[in-house]
């Protein structure tokens, strides 16, 4: 009952709290990536923060949930978030999934033809960095409890991408496990 005397008088003193402010995000329904430099998205380049077309520049918490949820409606979106959070904080989580959306991309056929090979490089590039910079990265599962190592992911992707020969005796590459 107090509560209710102090909302009251809260109104009719002109102290209630005025409608909030809408903010709408954009579309990004049509986003296409279209490489903004020759070395956007390998570490330590951060000309994403200065693409025009990228809409995370300036707006991404590298640490928030957003680019999960990007990476599951696809590169097209989904690698601005991951490029913008590797240049602003650089991790080996963030270059191994720039490097996986750019595969994913030039694999799809999802930038213009005359980017494919750069977006190719890029993404051979983007692995190798996890090798020579973040060798001891790890990266989690949904739950966030289970540690996975990046390097053997990455040496894998630039084995599925044919920059890397496969070593038959990697248990990676199928063959038998080391003694």
């Amino acid at each position: 009952m107090r509560y209710l005397r102090v909302t009251v008088a809260a109104l009719l003193m002109g102290c209630a709290p005025e409608a909030g402010e809408w903010r709408l995000g954009d579309d990004l329904t049509n986003l296409r990536f279209d490489p903004w430099t020759e070395d956007v998205g390998v570490h330590p380049d951060v000309s994403i923060l200065d693409d025009p077309n990228n809409p995370f520049a300036g707006s991404l918490d590298p640490n928030s949930d957003l680019k999960w949820e990007l990476q599951d409606s696809g590169c097209d979106r989904a690698v601005y978030s991951w490029a913008t959070a590797l240049a602003i904080q650089p991790t080996g989580e963030h270059q191994l999934y720039t490097a996986a959306c750019m595969q994913a991309l030039y694999e799809g056929g999802r930038v213009e033809d005359d980017d494919l090979y750069l977006v190719y490089s890029l993404a051979v590039r983007g692995y190798e960095e996890v090798l020579a910079s973040f060798p001891d990265s790890v990266t989690y599962d949904a739950t966030g409890t289970i540690a996975y190592e990046l390097y053997p992911i990455a040496e894998a992707a630039l084995r599925s991408i044919g920059a890397m020969q496969s070593d038959p005796e990697s248990p990676l590459d199928g063959g038998e496990d080391e003694p």
